[in-house]
């Protein structure tokens, strides 16, 4: 990669601006863009609008310059800008008059663009061109784009319009049917990290290759970005950069905690997750931005998975961790997290700051993932005497615990034999229900010298059933429910176990018998949900 640099700017102004690309030659990572303009260019065929859609820091204002530079510049060689003749110099010092650059996020109504098409049809005061560059174009409004669309429809043969946009979907299909639209890719990671090495060298600074692979990793495929930050490090450092000072500064990179959170997803560790999360609030993070970081992990695990490639973006360290995390994830629990992420980033909507529908639906990914098969029915018999029938769990609507006493419990309970508590169909209880209810009390009495809001909870709750060695707790409202069959249940299981002296398991159930059904027009975040998929009718069981 080569180019000129020239610093056009004071100094001390940001390194982004410093390092700006002068040449299609200089910019990273947009080969099928910036090659399909040099030959255009080069032979003549310049269209009179462009459209340049991409996430922020992959060049799009660079190209749309660059473009002003080549189709103005007379020395123009295979179309690449000379960058030495007046017209170029004049561009690249922002003096220009023939190039225009408006944004639209300040300059979006229908006068703007009615002022435009008025002076549009002057001609250029130096070069062959007048370029009007449109940035930030999907913040036009309805009325503007309406006022823009005739002159792109039959422009000046002087002018070109450049569109710019991050959010290509919003730009009318009438805007987009009248220019060459041309998609920027985020940055390869490969490009970003030599391209920061570039920008070291030719600044005097020393850094190590792992510093400069994790600013990379933080930039997530935006060379702006990556330069922005290799700006601040430089400035914090005060001399060679270290990884250990862009951790300091930068912290986790967004990936490494997205990776974290997976790593607990496959691992079953709902803890680990709860207290990611836990960390993220804590440092005033963005829930919702991380909800929308991990739907795009659950993507490229995805592809991972099914194709054995890995995004172009990722660092060869990144890759191998995405290659092992797909491993441990079948795509059957990919669709179920990328489903469940969906969701919790429309709860986090209307959860007004409360992280509990991420971690609730953290320890539900996980606790799903835990669940077995049931048993054929052809593999069902009528129960052979105690001493004899081997255990011989049936479904369950709540996840097995991962308990080595699990084996021990089910053959006690099968020793013990049917119990007259014991619904027909159900498994033999380890404990009878009798005894349940009578040491509810002091279940309540240890909860409340932790907790007095916890134990309010469970006073309102009533043990109704035991099947196996699993107590089936009825609760008055969702809310408690769902919080003690996820969040707090091993806490449940385990005070129960140490009262009962035997090994027991909790499902937690508002009405007894049956899953509570909920549609999505009774619940506003699942209501939410539901029209993001387009089916508002929809209906969803809770477990």
């Amino acid at each position: 990669m080569h180019g000129h640099y020239h610093p056009i700017v004071p100094e001390h102004a940001a390194l982004y601006r410093v390092y700006r690309p002068q040449t299609f030659s200089a910019v990273v990572g947009q080969e099928h863009v910036t090659r399909t303009l040099r030959n255009a260019i080069a032979n003549g065929q310049v269209a009179h609008a462009y459209l340049l859609s991409g996430v922020r820091g992959t060049g799009k204002t660079s190209i749309a310059r660059l473009i002003a530079k080549a189709v103005n510049c007379p020395n123009a060689k295979d179309g690449e800008p000379c960058d030495r003749c007046e017209n170029c110099v004049a561009i690249r010092e922002g003096r220009s008059l023939d190039l225009i650059e408006i944004d639209a996020a300040s300059n979006r109504g229908i006068d703007e663009m009615r002022d435009l098409r008025d002076k549009v049809r002057f001609a250029p005061s130096q070069g062959d061109y007048k370029v009007y560059v449109i940035d930030e174009a999907h913040q036009l409004t309805t009325e503007a784009f309406n006022a823009l669309l005739k002159t792109l429809e039959e422009p000046p043969p002087h002018a070109i319009f450049v569109l710019a946009t991050t959010e290509s979907g919003k730009i009318p299909a009438t805007i987009v049917s009248r220019t060459q639209r041309f998609d920027l890719r985020r940055i390869p990671h490969k490009g970003v990290v030599a391209q920061l090495g570039k920008i070291v060298e030719q600044e005097g600074q020393k850094a190590e290759p792992a510093a400069l692979e994790a600013i990379a990793r933080h930039a997530q495929g935006s060379l702006r970005d990556a330069e922005s930050m290799l700006d601040m490090v430089i400035a914090f450092a005060d001399g060679p950069i270290t990884t250990k000072e862009v951790d300091d500064l930068l912290g986790a990179s967004d990936w490494d905690e997205t990776a974290a959170l997976f790593d607990a997803l496959a691992a079953s560790d709902g803890a680990a997750g709860v207290e990611l999360v836990g960390r993220l609030v804590d440092d005033g993070r963005d829930l919702r931005l991380f909800v929308r970081r991990a739907i795009e992990h659950t993507r490229a695990l995805v592809l991972t998975r099914a194709t054995g490639r890995v995004p172009e973006t990722v660092s060869e360290q990144v890759a191998a961790k995405l290659r092992a995390q797909a491993k441990g994830l079948s795509l059957d629990q990919l669709a179920k997290i990328a489903k469940r992420l969906v969701e919790t980033e429309q709860h986090l909507r209307t959860s007004e700051g409360t992280p509990l529908p991420l971690e609730l639906a953290i320890l539900d990914l996980v606790t799903s993932s835990e669940k077995t098969a049931p048993p054929p029915e052809t593999a069902r018999r009528e129960p052979a005497p105690p001493a004899q029938r081997a255990p011989t769990p049936l479904p369950r609507s709540d996840p097995p615990r991962r308990d080595p006493t699990r084996a021990a419990v089910v053959a006690m309970a099968d020793r013990r034999g049917p119990s007259s508590n014991e619904p027909v169909g159900a498994r033999s209880p380890i404990v009878a229900l009798d005894s349940v209810r009578r040491a509810w009390g002091e279940l309540v009495d240890r909860t409340k010298e932790r907790s007095i809001g916890k134990a309010a909870q469970l006073v309102k709750a009533e043990p109704i059933a035991v099947d196996g060695a699993t107590i089936v707790i009825r609760f008055g409202d969702e809310f408690a429910r769902a919080l003690w069959q996820d969040k707090r249940r091993s806490e449940l299981e385990q005070d129960l176990s140490v009262i009962l002296s035997a090994t027991v398991h909790v499902k937690c159930v508002r009405q007894p018998g049956a899953p509570e059904v909920v549609t999505a027009t009774d619940d506003p975040m699942l209501r939410a949900f539901a029209d993001t998929l387009g089916r508002p009718d929809r209906i969803m069981e809770i477990e």
